[in-house]
């Protein structure tokens, strides 16, 4: 029989709101759908972006996190603005939509069954930029103070799937790893980094499932379509 948890740590992209691992022009109008400030083309924004993942791509894995603020004092000049810190500031800061989506609809209710079961929660996300954003949409959809930790790559230092970030999350929760589930949907991320510290690891099936194919580190302890099966699955499973 599994080992009830104390908590249940959540990945971001793809399991609380739609993945935006690639900056792709689809992609653009869900990010920006008030479009750039007027001293940025969409072409030019685009061009840089993609050099940016290029740039993102071409390091060694587990990744650490990149300052995206050299890469935009390279391009700014490209626009005809001059490269200050105000102007990198500024072009940074609207880079920072790039990876804001809207929640899944399901998210508010499966967070507030898991919280009002008695489970503590927390949050380890990768991301590119500081998640000033992220946090902001978790206010607004009144989920923010549902968790008690969270970590963003960006901020921290390390990419998933590395240890160090997972470790963080559970040193700051005061959590033994074996007191603790992760919920991601990226087996190579994901589940390998939360086995890698001792955690019990949840895979949300989509686009990134067929990777747990790749190794036997990648296999789930638990699967799930989405989070809003969660709630019930712990219910009936530590029923009582």
């Amino acid at each position: 029989m599994r080992k009830k948890p104390e908590a249940i740590l959540f990945d971001m992209g793809g399991v609380l709101l739609e993945s935006a691992d690639m900056w792709t022009e689809a992609g653009f109008e869900k990010s920006y759908p008030n479009g750039l400030p007027a001293c940025f083309s969409k072409d030019w924004f685009m061009d840089m972006s993609q050099d940016i993942m290029r740039r993102y791509a071409a390091l060694s894995e587990p990744r650490p996190a990149m300052d995206l603020r050299h890469c935009i004092a390279e391009w700014l000049p490209k626009a005809g603005v001059d490269p200050s810190p105000e102007s990198i500031r500024h072009c940074y800061d609207y880079l920072g939509w790039w990876e804001v989506r809207p929640l899944f609809p399901f998210v508010h209710e499966a967070l507030t069954k898991c919280n009002a079961l008695g489970y503590r929660i927390g949050l380890i996300s990768n991301t590119l930029l500081t998640s000033a954003y992220h946090r902001a949409l978790f206010r607004d959809e009144g989920i923010y103070d549902l968790f008690e930790f969270m970590v963003f790559s960006a901020e921290f230092g390390w990419n998933k799937p590395n240890p160090q970030i997972f470790q963080h999350a559970l040193d700051a929760m005061k959590l033994k790893p074996q007191n603790a589930w992760y919920v991601g949907d990226k087996p190579h991320r994901d589940i390998c980094g939360a086995h890698g510290v001792g955690m019990t690891a949840v895979l949300v099936d989509g686009p990134y499932e067929h990777r747990v194919n790749d190794s036997p580190a990648h296999v789930p302890d638990i699967r799930i379509r989405d989070i809003s099966e969660l709630p019930e699955l712990l219910a009936s499973e530590f029923a009582g």
